[in-house]
């Protein structure tokens, strides 16, 4: 301590007789804030202009932020005081946005000291000035952070601080963020979290992200896609141009990737349905003759919506290698019937794999599956079922189910649809 801190200075005679070293001093003052305000003040009134050094303590007692960002690394070591400054606690938010704006790595292990402080209540200005300073030491103290950190809004500023750093060393822990968030109850706060994750790893550009940010594709809320799209644009690989092509269902880039044919059987077995779902998508455009074989190897997949698909992307092949496997889906009886709700203003519909099989037998109309259709009829159960096998057999135009579509035209809700298949099978 300098022996000038052992004396109070007299601001308001300093003023009057215009001494200005000892004011200028006076903004050093470490005791008592209000005398170096006052010294500030009092210098302003004389009319001194700062220069050099003594200007850097004159700026920081007016709060002139901005001017000390401007000087840059001369105004570092002022700021540095003023953080350990407990007396001057109420500079330190604003003295630790400048040495982050500035971005002198003097100020890195200055700030990390005060991080450390649990008593300090700055957090999440610290973490995003260590965040522009950057930094393998500060890289791994903000790991530490996240690692250890409950608070959501700090884990966030984290996040973002990590990915504005765009140093590869933090993909591993943010790819275990996101597997940590999809373990935890509370929706709003993993949507949070995993957005930011999304951003941060779009900025690293790290290809082990890609896998991990489209298994998270359709599971929250269309903000959050947005989010992992633009991430997958970032990351800019061969890879992460196939699934943007896919999850937005966009043909023409599709068409653009060499690999995609490739690309799309691996994605029929990722964890996401609808990757997989997707991925069906894209071997229904490809033209390649070895889609259908791979397409019906999606016809066992655990999800319905996902065999749903696989039996409409087969009826739209049209190729008559998939009659019998949809055959098989359309007599399965442990299947699921369809589904009929919602309200007049909300109408839904959904049908189960069999009367999806039926559809796209009607498509491929292979006389094969007139037994299997009438069949089917016969069984007099599910309404949307018989709809949908009573427009197939027109497709497949043999009088043979005429007989078998009058006796259960009074078993369905649509009687109408099942008589115009008559009329259209009379009239063949």
């Amino acid at each position: 301590m300098s022996i000038f801190n052992l004396f109070k200075p007299n601001i308001k005679k300093l003023k009057t007789k215009k001494k200005v070293n000892p004011l200028i001093k006076a903004l050093k003052y470490n005791k008592d804030w209000n005398i170096r305000k006052s010294a500030a003040e009092a210098l302003i009134a004389i009319g001194w202009e700062p220069i050099n050094g003594d200007g850097i303590y004159y700026l920081i007692v007016l709060n002139e932020w901005n001017k000390l960002i401007h000087i840059g690394e001369s105004a570092v070591e002022p700021l540095i005081e003023v953080l350990k400054d407990e007396k001057s606690f109420a500079l330190h938010r604003e003295s630790i946005k400048a040495l982050g704006e500035i971005r002198d790595k003097r100020a890195v292990e200055p700030l990390i000291e005060v991080l450390q402080d649990k008593k300090i209540h700055l957090h999440e200005a610290l973490i995003k000035a260590l965040g522009q300073l950057g930094g393998k030491k500060v890289v791994k103290q903000l790991i530490s952070v996240l690692q250890n950190e409950d608070s959501i809004t700090l884990r966030c500023e984290t996040i973002r601080a990590l990915g504005s750093m765009k140093d590869k060393q933090a993909v591993g822990p943010l790819i275990e963020v996101l597997q940590q968030a999809m373990q935890k109850p509370h929706l709003d706060a993993k949507a949070i979290i995993i957005m930011e994750v999304a951003i941060a790893l779009g900025k690293i550009k790290d290809e082990r992200a890609i896998t991990h940010l489209v298994s998270l594709y359709n599971v929250y809320t269309d903000y959050v896609d947005k989010k992992i799209q633009n991430a997958l644009l970032k990351i800019n690989t061969e890879l992460t141009r196939f699934y943007y092509a896919i999850l937005n269902s966009d043909e023409n880039k599709l068409l653009e990737i060499d690999n995609a044919f490739d690309l799309a059987i691996e994605a029929l077995y990722h964890t996401n349905n609808w990757v997989r779902r997707q991925a069906i998508w894209a071997l229904m455009i490809l033209r390649d003759y070895r889609a259908v074989t791979q397409i019906e190897g999606a016809l066992n997949d655990k999800d319905l919506i996902v065999v749903s698909y696989a039996i409409y992307a087969l009826g739209e092949k049209g190729d008559n290698r998939a009659v019998m496997p949809l055959i098989d889906i359309l007599l399965k009886k442990d299947f699921p019937a369809c589904r009929n709700g919602g309200s007049p203003k909300l109408p839904e519909h959904w049908c189960g794999p069999r009367s999806e099989a039926a559809v796209a037998l009607g498509k491929i109309k292979d006389k094969r599956a007139l037994k299997p259709l009438i069949m089917v009829i016969e069984e007099k159960g599910c309404h949307c079922l018989i709809e949908k096998s009573a427009w197939a057999l027109i497709e497949l135009g043999d009088e043979r189910a005429i007989e078998p579509l009058k006796s259960v035209k009074n078993h369905t809700n649509s009687p109408s649809v099942v008589q115009k298949a008559i009329d259209i099978l009379e009239n063949f």
